[in-house]
């Protein structure tokens, strides 16, 4: 099977196509864009395909990233997929932004996929090669708590260096390189070869707190 997977839910864009029956990553591209991910994803994703030969037809499932992340940057990645997709209603996988950025790690060591919220408030979930806890918003004190039965924990996604510097906890914290920080395609695809896919409308985007969006002027 082709996965051909899209993250935009931070300020990285990234496309990837993984054919699973050859276990073989054969597309990467991963841009860490000032411009809205709207004007490149869509361009990436084109020339990607056309670099190694494939077209839309070949692809036999998408994935996504749906969040934790950036309202904005879950919705332009959802919406790409499933404008794909709908052509020939092939089926779509939504992953976890956490599970993307942790997919790429493996080995016995616990994995904690983190990203920042604000303040003392952290999106967690750890993995320790399947999925340990399901995806939270914990405040400091509570992944404090989530880490103490482990002697060593890698940190993963946008907000390990944060929780580095307020972290007073026992256990050992430990980033792993920037190549292998932050949420990609790649990781999206990797985390979808192991799930079930469905239907490209039934995508949907997880927060995991309420969104407020105020209009300016309004």
């Amino acid at each position: 099977m082709r996965i051909l997977g899209l993250d935009t839910s931070g300020k990285v864009a990234s496309a990837a196509v993984l054919d699973t029956e050859r276990d073989l990553l054969l597309a990467s591209r991963t841009l860490y864009t000032e411009r809205g991910h709207s004007q490149v994803i869509l361009p990436m994703v084109q020339d990607m395909l056309a670099g190694c030969g494939l077209a839309a037809a070949d692809i036999d499932c998408y994935a996504v990233s749906v969040g934790p992340g950036s309202y904005t940057g879950l919705r332009i990645g959802i919406a790409a997929v499933q404008g794909m997709a709908m052509v020939r209603e092939t089926p779509c996988i939504g992953v976890s932004t956490l599970a993307a950025a942790a997919a790429m790690l493996t080995g016995d060591v616990p994995v904690l996929g983190i990203m920042h919220a604000r303040a003392e408030l952290f999106y967690a979930a750890l993995f320790r090669g399947d999925r340990v806890t399901e995806d939270a918003l914990l405040t400091l004190p509570a992944l404090t708590e989530l880490l103490a039965p482990y002697d060593r924990v890698l940190l993963v996604g946008d907000g390990a260096q944060e929780l580095m510097r307020q972290y007073t906890g026992g256990t050992t914290l430990e980033t792993v390189p920037a190549a292998l920080r932050l949420p990609t395609a790649a990781g999206v695809c990797t985390a979808a070869a192991k799930m079930t896919p469905g239907a490209p409308q039934d995508l949907t985007a997880s927060y995991l707190q309420a969104v407020n969006i105020t209009k300016k002027g309004g």
